[in-house]
């Protein structure tokens, strides 16, 4: 209650600083607890999903193994390469000469790696917003927390020199007002800059394993391409052999 009252009685200019410091610290713990559930919802099956694709002999084989996981980041990234495998094979462009096959092959390869990065980008997209907030709250609140803790004092001492005297009656307002900001301030920031480390460092690891399921996926479809030109090759060479 004197902790309250206290609170009160502090001018404008305290209240206001009181005030931003506790809208950066109430922001910062519903970014923090969102952005929890949204990377462990991200992260779930990721590198399961690595693990079978690696384990994978075919698409085929790889596609009975998607459906376990439906609508995860690593499904989003893997369906999205997959769309343009199939999107090719309907269009029937491969080359009739075998000869520019592997250039064509090539070509192909590394437009499935731009597709690997826009997949692989939507999926980070989500999982960046909110953290430039989390970066501004751990090195603004300190600092603006610092201000409070500054004015506070200048109160104390403008007190003292309307009364004359430096007694704990005089100067306790304004030195409490002082440390409430700089408590305030730093309870705002350490949140925010452990959470932002914490989640830079999963985002990191977490753009890792989409690059390697995506790089798994790609290199199944190149497989499945050169089995096909090989079995193509062996049927042409026994038409060959028969004439």
């Amino acid at each position: 209650m004197n902790l309250f009252r206290l609170l009160l009685a502090a001018g404008p200019v305290a209240k206001a600083t009181l005030l931003i410091l506790f809208l950066f610290s109430v922001l910062t713990w519903a970014i923090i607890f969102l952005k929890w559930r949204q990377f462990r919802k991200a992260g779930h099956g990721l590198a399961e999903f690595s693990r079978q694709a690696e384990k994978s002999l075919d698409l085929t084989d790889l596609a009975g193994k998607m459906k376990r996981f439906k609508h995860s980041s690593a499904w989003n990234v893997a369906r999205f390469i997959l769309a343009e495998v199939v999107r090719l094979k309907a269009e029937g462009s491969l080359p009739a000469e075998k000869e520019l096959f592997a250039l064509w092959l090539e070509m192909f390869i590394k437009r499935l790696n731009r597709h690997l990065h826009i997949a692989r980008e939507r999926e980070l997209l989500s999982l960046r917003e909110g953290l430039s907030f989390l970066a501004i709250a751990g090195n603004s609140t300190p600092f603006i927390g610092l201000f409070g803790t500054v004015w506070g004092i200048m109160t104390a001492f403008h007190q003292i020199g309307l009364k004359g005297n430096a007694s704990l009656a005089t100067v306790a307002p304004g030195i409490a007002e002082a440390l409430i900001a700089t408590a305030l301030g730093l309870f705002a920031a350490i949140p925010a800059s452990m959470a932002y480390n914490f989640f830079t460092a999963r985002l990191e690891l977490f753009e890792t394993r989409l690059n390697e399921v995506g790089e798994l996926v790609i290199l199944l479809v190149e497989k499945e391409f050169l089995r096909e030109i090989t079995t193509e090759e062996d049927v042409f060479d026994e038409e060959e052999g028969g004439q």
